[in-house]
This record gives C-alpha cells, sequence and structure tokens, in this order.
C-alpha cells in the first residue's frame, strides 16, 4: 500500500498537481492509516475523520485563518 501512495505522489507531481489533488492524497495515506488500527471503534473514528471532501476543508481552512 505505501508503494501505491508513493506512485500516486509521484504521479500527481509530475503533471503539476494541484492542492486538491494533494488534498486526496493525504486524506487516501490517512485512510490506509486508520485500518492499521485493531480497535473497531478507534478505526471507525479514524475513518469518519478522513470523509471531509476538500471544499469542507477549505471552507474550515478559511474560518480558522479569519478567526486569527
Amino acid at each position: 500500500m505505501r508503494a501505491y501512495v508513493l506512485a500516486l505522489v509521484a504521479v500527481a507531481s509530475l503533471g503539476g498537481c494541484a492542492s486538491e489533488q494533494w488534498y486526496g492524497a493525504g486524506q487516501l495515506w490517512q485512510r490506509q492509516e486508520c485500518n492499521k488500527m485493531l480497535d473497531a471503534q478507534q478505526r471507525s473514528r479514524c475513518v469518519a475523520s478522513t470523509s471531509s471532501s476538500y471544499e469542507q476543508y477549505q471552507r474550515q481552512r478559511q474560518a480558522t485563518e479569519g478567526a486569527q
């Protein structure tokens, strides 16, 4: 799986990858890490935390920046 993520990152960087693609690659990596957890409740919470869309992430990031 780690090789898959590295390949995804390599391909994305060759194509002048957009921020959204980097976000997606990070979400994929995080879900893979979540799936390694043995405790079902922990794994479920972890996977749920990776389900936000790039647009949701952008709105949250902008709201945080605006509050500072």
